[in-house]
């Protein structure tokens, strides 16, 4: 068999666990990312800079937010 041959039926059922996991992973560790960058929004909120950094601060961190949150729902449900 050749590099170049579809996957088996059997070699697809074997990593399906696999891209299981693998998803998983990914979505506890963008949830993880979604923590810190609540944290970080708190801190922003009650930090002491200027009003306008604070609220700069505060629109790219909802901007990082809402790109991981769409990363997220395109990530199959595992």
């Amino acid at each position: 068999m050749s590099n170049d041959s579809p996957p088996t039926l059997m070699g697809l059922i074997c990593s399906f666990p696999n891209s299981v996991r693998l998803v998983a992973n990914m979505k506890a560790e963008l949830q993880e990312v979604m923590n810190m960058l609540r944290k970080l929004q708190g801190a922003i909120d009650f930090g002491n800079a200027p009003m306008a950094e604070r609220e700069e601060l505060a629109d790219d961190v909802t901007d990082i937010m809402d790109a991981v949150f769409e990363v997220m729902k395109k990530l199959p449900d595992a």
